[in-house]
């Protein structure tokens, strides 16, 4: 493969350093003292933009600067709706039955967290999975899997997804005791692995979107 038909490595790492400066840079100065400053829809809405518009962005941004020949998939195709992805079905199920299951044996019945309030439904359904799976899967993985097997790519871009958890981490208050930080990056890096494998056989954002969307939610909701 010709260095022109793939993005650069060192663009790669630059870009990716770059956002994850600007993601911690947006916890510090416009996350954190929304969180402190505001409450209830007010609070979710101004999160929820700023999320959208900064991770949005940068993968439009992202992939304005990347030529058709740099991506495995399209953008416009990879907006499409993999109907016919079976795989995608039943990851989709595997993963609801073990979340419930996993919540059912830890409080012996299913019920809703105590601080669970429905400004959750934005930013643990509808924005976080758009978003994340936009840059990490639409972006990083498309370019990567121009430049390498499957397996390297998925792995790349899934420890670049656990390590861009790190500036929430870093900001959460109260501070997150070390073993909820091995936890957390763990549990997302095997996340990551599982939305680019959906990503890169069904060539389509949306079974990793829905699987994501529904992860996230589910472990507000119940945990």
């Amino acid at each position: 493969m010709t260095a022109t038909h793939t993005v650069s490595s060192r663009r790669l790492v630059a870009q990716f350093i770059s956002f994850w400066l600007l993601w911690f840079i947006v916890q510090i100065g416009l996350n954190q003292p929304i969180q402190r400053h505001f409450t209830g829809w007010s609070q979710e809405i101004l999160l929820d933009l700023i999320k959208l518009t900064v991770w949005l962005g940068a993968a439009w941004w992202f992939l304005h600067q990347t030529s058709a020949q740099q991506l495995t998939v399209p953008n416009s195709q990879q907006w499409r709706v993999a109907w016919r992805f079976t795989a995608g079905y039943l990851v989709f199920g595997a993963v609801v039955v073990y979340l419930l299951f996993q919540f059912w044996l830890a409080h012996h019945g299913l019920r809703i967290a105590h601080g669970f309030i429905p400004e959750y439904w934005g930013r643990y359904f509808l924005v976080v999975g758009i978003t994340e799976e936009f840059v990490f899967r639409g972006y990083f993985l498309n370019v990567l899997l121009k430049k390498t097997s499957l397996t390297t790519a998925n792995i790349l871009q899934a420890i670049a997804f656990a390590s861009l958890h790190i500036p929430r981490y870093l900001t959460t208050v109260p501070a997150m005791s070390l073993t909820s930080w091995i936890g957390n990056l763990i549990s997302v890096f095997a996340l990551g692995l599982l939305f680019g494998w959906l990503y890169a056989r069904s060539h389509s954002l949306w079974p990793g979107i829905v699987t994501h969307m529904t992860w996230d939610i589910l472990v507000t909701l119940f945990a």
